[in-house]
């Protein structure tokens, strides 16, 4: 699972190899032959290794790659990466006989001018890069939310982008509808990454679509249900009596401590032991209910 900011939209690449494609052709349009898949590649490049951040192989209907897109996230300046770059490509072409194409997401504007200046200032290299640099300001918003459904990663990636725009707002039911879509481990990670981190007002929209929308209660009960299963698979809801009505209860303390830590949520000692000792069925559903979109524990608790 992807762990970082680094990470994070690697792992979008990985839910959904087309995505450096969609960066290219209609973001920048640049033209490009068709294909029938994209399929992720090994990103190391041997003898000696050399590890790109994504490498992607564009194929026709017989799997045989047609095109080929080195794909990188790239957040400090860093010199070495213009020659690594070089090689990864060279990498690619020599082993399939096919073009392949840089794309490059750099989330700090003045590091993306830096690099244009350096690659623009290189005219002494016999092997010039000629990549695709891209900051947020180059992503627009997801509003629509069939495409959203369709293309999850795309619309995560845009939220992703305009966190720190109050345009994100009018993402938030597209973002919802492609949530939705996603495995549960997935839900779990990128709710923590995405949701929590969006600014107070979007957060407080965010909250009424989930708690007032068929598609937000069911996102919430299966974030929930996603936790409980995380929380059961580490031996914490062992031996619970479902059947039973303190079975019940402990199983659903148990799902709230659990959605809580798995959102980033502290939970001092104290608050924990509070939780998980509550035979209050009523209540222990009402913090679940808040656990979902909690920022804090006390959220949850307060009376």
């Amino acid at each position: 699972m992807p762990t970082s900011t680094h990470e994070a939209p690697l792992g979008l690449v990985r839910l959904d190899p087309s995505l450096p494609d969609w960066v290219q052709t209609e973001l920048f349009g640049d033209p490009a032959p068709p294909f029938d898949h994209a399929r992720l590649h090994d990103p190391n490049v041997r003898p000696r290794t050399y590890q790109a951040d994504a490498m992607v192989l564009y194929c026709d209907a017989q799997d045989k790659p047609i095109r080929a897109t080195v794909y990188e996230v790239q957040r400090g300046r860093d010199r070495t990466k213009l020659a690594s770059w070089k090689l990864y490509i060279g990498h690619l072409e020599r082993e399939y006989q096919i073009k392949a194409s840089l794309v490059v997401f750099i989330p700090n504007r003045s590091v993306a001018g830096w690099y244009r200046k350096e690659i623009m200032g290189d005219t002494r290299s016999a092997a010039r890069l000629h990549p695709r640099l891209f900051t947020p300001d180059d992503v627009p918003l997801v509003l629509d939310e069939g495409e959203a459904a369709a293309h999850p990663a795309r619309t995560l990636f845009a939220t992703m982008c305009h966190l720190d725009d109050e345009k994100v707002r009018e993402m938030l039911p597209a973002l919802l509808a492609a949530m939705s879509t996603l495995a549960p481990d997935m839900k779990i990670f990128y709710d923590r990454e995405i949701v929590a981190k969006l600014p107070a007002s979007a957060r407080a929209y965010w909250e009424e679509l989930v708690v007032n929308t068929a598609v937000g209660r069911r996102y919430s009960l299966d974030l929930v249900a996603a936790a409980a299963a995380e929380a059961e698979a580490r031996g914490e809801a062992r031996g619970e009596a479902r059947g039973e009505a303190r079975g019940e209860a402990r199983g659903e303390a148990r799902a709230v401590v659990a959605v809580l830590r798995n959102r980033g949520v502290a939970v001092p000692e104290a608050i924990r032991g509070r939780i998980l000792t509550c035979t209050d069925t009523e209540q222990l559903d009402l913090w679940l209910r808040r656990a979902i979109t909690a920022t804090t524990v006390e959220e949850v608790t307060q009376s």
